[in-house]
């Protein structure tokens, strides 16, 4: 009972009104999120898309797997608790797809969304490696009008820029950042899908490929070209003067990749290694906020210590 309480004051302590909402039109499976100190944009989310990529053996039960039930169970009431959090549920039995379900918890904070992923296996487990795509979506407003009902985004839209502002110019410029030895670097500003491994990816490509990266160039659902390895799992946008910031970061990222016609950013989350009949949770972060760069890396390393690598 002590500790119920002690994570209710937690929870109440920190639910200071949040500028964000958060919305899943009717029958749809992607959410839409508003901030009300950046009007005139909002962002989208793709929970399910595509097929896994896929690695290694299936676990034979929690123990073996480091799956700590309760600490699964307890953060799950953590983000129960949370201010208007968005909860989606969504059952996955697709063909190629190992039939699981997945719960999401966004919970919308001052600096964006905080996020928990619970992944529950049926009658089977999932493979050590199980690497799956999440949609970011930035599109602006020179996207198509069925994607802007769920993301409309001006401030972030690498084709907005390139197809008005800089229509004329041949040389165009890159909005998304990743990092690479601790700075943030461009990743290319061109329409082809794009991205990097991060060290978990560079660990399972590896394995996939044989020990010879040179065979697998590109990687996921879009091909992506596999550019220069990055730290870790963090992606971002910024907008023109670099004084908004729109990221997402899941730990248990292998790849991080931008852009489709969609105008997005991908994260490629591992969420295996889970046995039959257990659960993994995976935590999570969308930062939405006026800063810079410096300001979103000083807030990410701030939370390692919940947002594991």
């Amino acid at each position: 009972m002590t500790a119920l309480l002690l994570l209710v004051a937690a929870v109440m302590a920190g639910a200071e009104a949040s500028p964000i909402t958060a919305t899943i039109p009717d029958g749809k499976q992607i959410a839409t999120f508003t901030n009300e100190k950046h009007p005139g944009n909002r962002i989208g989310y793709r929970f399910h898309e595509h097929t896994p990529l896929i690695h290694g053996e299936i676990p034979k039960d929690a123990a073996s797997a480091g799956i700590d039930e309760k600490q699964i169970a307890d953060m799950q009431a953590e983000f129960e608790m949370k201010p208007n959090v968005l909860v989606k549920t969504v059952s996955i039995g697709d063909a190629e797809w190992v039939p699981q379900a997945w719960t999401f918890y966004m919970a919308p904070a001052d600096d964006g969304i905080d996020m928990l992923w619970i992944v529950e296996t049926q009658d089977a487990g999932l493979n050590e490696f199980y690497g799956v795509q999440q949609c970011f979506r930035l599109g602006g407003l020179s996207n198509e009008a069925w994607r802007r009902q769920f993301a409309e985004t001006p401030a972030f839209s690498e084709y907005d820029l390139w197809d008005i502002a800089e229509k004329d110019k041949t040389d165009k410029t890159s909005l998304t950042y990743v990092l690479r030895s601790g700075t943030w670097e461009p990743l290319p500003a061109v329409r082809e899908t794009v991205g990097a491994r991060t060290p978990l990816g560079v660990k399972y490509d590896t394995l996939r490929a044989n020990g010879d990266l040179t065979s697998m160039l590109n990687v996921g659902p879009y091909d992506a070209r596999m550019l220069s390895p990055v730290d870790s799992g963090i992606i971002t946008r910024v907008n023109l003067e670099k004084t908004w910031i729109c990221g997402i970061y899941w730990e248990g990222t292998s790849h991080v990749t931008g852009h489709h016609p969609a105008d997005c950013l991908h994260s490629i989350v591992n969420i295996g290694g889970v046995p039959a009949h257990a659960k993994r949770a995976i935590r999570g972060k969308i930062y939405w906020f006026e800063g810079t760069l410096d300001q979103l890396l000083a807030v990410w390393q701030g939370e390692r210590g919940s947002l594991q690598s």
